[in-house]
Parts: C-alpha cells; structure tokens; sequence
C-alpha cells in the first residue's frame, strides 16, 4: 500500500472511530434510499392508476392523499349501525343475496376511494350507466343531476333543490345520493339507511369509506362494488333505489 493510500485509510479509520453513529446512519441510507425510491415511484403510480376525483391526478394530489392516509379507518365493521336508533330498513333482506366470491381489492389510497380488481366488462357499464339514468330521469320530484360534491367532477344524483333535507345524514352526505365512477372501475359511492349498511356490508356488496363516520362524511356513507353481471346488475339496482328513498325521504321510488 502507498503511503499515500496509507494515510487516506487511516483518516477514515480516525473518522469511523470519532464519528460511528454518523457513519452507520450514511451506510443505512445508502442501503435503503433506492428502496424508498422505488416505493415512492410505484406509490405514485398506483394513485395515478386509480383515476381522477376530487383531488388533482398530479403530484399535488398524491401528497394529499399520503398525506389522508394516517386518518383512514377500517371499512367492513357494523356494530355502529347494530347501535344506531334508526332500524328502518329501505332494502328487502331477501332481495341481497351473498355476493359470490372475495371482495375486490381497493386501492391503498383511499383518495379517491376505488376498487382494483375483478372489474366489469364493457357491456356492464353501459348497463349500469343506462340504470343510475333511468331512475335519475323516473324520479324528478326527488332528484336532479349536478356535479358531485364529494368528487367535484363525475355526475351525481342530489336530493332535488327545492326539497328539504329529510333528516342530518343526508346534511352530513351533502344532499348527494349517489355517484358512480366511470373512468375506471364503475363502482359506486352510496349513502344508505344503517340497517341497509349493515345488509349491504355483511353480504358483501360493498364497504364504507375509510372517511366514514368522521367530519368529513357520515357512517353511511358506502362504496357499492362494480356488478359484473346481470345478476349483480339487479342488486346494485335494488340497492341504487333504496340509497334514492332514503336520502330523499321517500318510499315512493320509481
């Protein structure tokens, strides 16, 4: 060895010596920094991949939604709804049969709150949009169209203008009935009665939002997962028409 490698050898042995937490914490990063890298990128690319709603599809965007993360709870619980006052169901028990199959997964971020998997085919779509239209169209006393206000961008039904609100979670959701998402997955987000949550969770057809129950939105607030068929196409259809009566405050539903 040169003298002159000699002395650089020693110099960071001196250093090592003097300085070790620095030096363990400098091998650490070198370690784990392109791990976080490609954590971060795919991150990125997932959010990205979940469409846009009510937050910027940008970078802007993803930080809010990181940053929503921490205050997300859990989706698939109902003992709130077991203690809720309110026991008026809107659903037929026997029309809600089990959901065949696994849930779909949803996205790890939950802005915007989308499924990932087992999604419809193009010809359900159609379907599903002509039915949220039908019954946007049969029920004027009730409802009107507008941009929704949770997702400030995809159509929604709301309560009609001049109506009254007919009770505080239809406040809380913000006269929003319901809204469907069509740029990716065409799930559904509902607000339903506690005991249509309760049927709905339990059998499978759907989830609360992880911001439900919070300020932002209320317990009854659901994402109803994507039908796939003609036969999920008739339960989400059943479920679309009890979200109209409750929020609006009618059993008379067209």
């Amino acid at each position: 060895m040169s003298g002159q490698m000699k002395h650089i050898v020693e110099s960071i042995q001196d250093v090592a010596q003097r300085h070790p937490r620095a030096i363990a914490t400098t091998v650490l990063l070198s370690v784990v920094t392109p791990q976080l890298t490609h954590w971060f990128v795919n991150n990125y690319r997932s959010f990205l991949a979940l469409g846009r709603a009510g937050i910027p599809s940008n970078i802007i965007g993803w930080s809010i939604a990181m940053m929503a993360k921490p205050f997300g709870r859990e989706t698939l619980s109902t003992d709130m709804y077991d203690r809720d006052s309110n026991k008026d169901f809107w659903l037929d028990d026997h029309s809600i049969p089990e959901r065949r199959g696994d849930r779909p997964r949803t996205g790890w971020h939950f802005l915007p709150h989308r499924q990932t998997n087992r999604l419809p085919s193009q010809d359900v779509k159609e379907r599903l949009k002509a039915i949220f239209g039908k019954h946007a169209a049969a029920n004027p006393d009730l409802l009107e169209i507008a941009v929704s206000p949770h997702e400030r961008m995809h159509e929604a039904m709301v309560i009609k203008s001049s109506r009254p609100s007919p009770h505080k979670v239809a406040d809380h959701a913000m006269r929003e009935v319901a809204h469907y998402h069509p740029e990716i997955d065409y799930s559904l987000h509902v607000t339903l009665s506690p005991q249509d949550c309760k049927l709905v969770i339990e059998r499978g057809w759907g989830e609360r939002h992880p911001l439900s129950g919070t300020v932002a939105l209320p317990k009854e607030y659901l994402l109803v997962y994507a039908p796939r068929d003609d036969e999920e196409l008739d339960v989400v259809e059943r479920i679309l028409v009890a979200t109209i009566g409750y929020v609006a405050g009618s059993k008379e539903v067209n």
